[in-house]
């Protein structure tokens, strides 16, 4: 074997080997960004990185925490947040002038809360949970001064898991999870104890994100299995959505029904969410910090 030949087979032993470090070193910095600005010592996800250095650059002072509903007249992220606010609201029936007592599980930083109760039966009562205390913490200042709400609205620190220990059962005619439980552990778990809280005639509206779909494929995030499959992988590992609740949105259907929940009314509003969602983000993150026009 001559010299060059040698030369030849070292480089194609020493690049695979160089590739694979390469990756290694790109994992480890992808993670590392991870848990030092999206989660805690629990790997539980924070949203104040999130909140002033991406939703708020695109929509100043803006705390809604979802995707928004998106239509013609909803065209900027503060409306279209407020829009599924709005959609919630009146899919639980939250309009009713009957004596309420309504659960909001995984608040983020209470501005929904506001809104509904804004508009509830003056009779009834929220109460709102989440596991930050930064959240509470803010949620409660944002309740100073307006007495009538404050009569309203209650914020608690509670994890979704541990309901049960906190509030006894048939105790809620409404409860509402808007874009949380996608984060949990133990889903199901959530939902079983949803049952157990409800009164018999009581309402759970919930608007949760499936990132697979295999009942209506036309509504898939991108039709390109490669692409689509890399947005999952982003978008659970920023997301902090646990591999087991990466399921279809059949088996979604099977985890509620198995929880002793009826099943009243679906909508799948992926094509008022994301594409809308992230047009509208990149587009005035693009504009806002003044990046090359080209990167959009």
């Amino acid at each position: 074997m001559n010299m060059n030949n040698r030369m030849v087979y070292f480089i194609l032993l020493i690049i695979p080997i160089i590739l694979i470090l390469v990756l290694l070193l790109a994992q480890n910095y992808y993670y590392s960004i991870i848990n030092k600005y999206f989660r805690n010592s629990e790997n539980k996800i924070i949203y104040d990185y999130y909140l002033k250095n991406c939703i708020q650059v695109v929509s100043e002072k803006n705390y809604y925490m979802n995707y928004g509903f998106w239509d013609n007249e909803n065209i900027t992220l503060n409306k279209a947040n407020k829009n599924l606010c709005n959609f919630i609201y009146e899919k639980g029936r939250l309009n009713s002038h009957d004596k309420f007592t309504i659960l909001d599980v995984g608040f983020g930083y209470g501005v929904q809360d506001i809104l509904w109760s804004k508009k509830i039966s003056n009779m009834s009562n929220l109460i709102a949970v989440d596991i930050s205390k930064k959240q509470i913490k803010y949620a409660n200042k944002k309740l100073r001064g307006h007495t009538k709400l404050q009569k309203k609205i209650t914020y608690m620190e509670c994890d979704a898991h541990n309901l049960l220990d906190k509030f006894a059962n048939n105790k809620f005619n409404r409860i509402i999870s808007l874009e949380s439980a996608f984060h949990y552990n133990n889903r199901k778990h959530f939902f079983q104890n949803v049952s157990n809280l409800l009164t018999n005639d009581g309402i759970f509206v919930i608007s949760d994100i499936v990132l697979k779909s295999n009942t209506t494929p036309n509504t898939n995030i991108y039709n390109n299995n490669l692409l689509k499959n890399i947005f999952i992988k982003i978008a659970s590992d920023f997301l902090c959505i646990p591999e087991k609740n990466l399921i279809t949105f059949d088996k979604w259907k099977n985890e509620i029904e198995n929880s002793d929940l009826c099943i009243i009314e679906t909508y799948n509003i992926t094509d008022k969410t994301f594409n809308s969602y992230y047009n509208y983000f990149f587009k005035n993150y693009i504009k806002n910090k003044k990046l090359p026009t080209i990167l959009y």
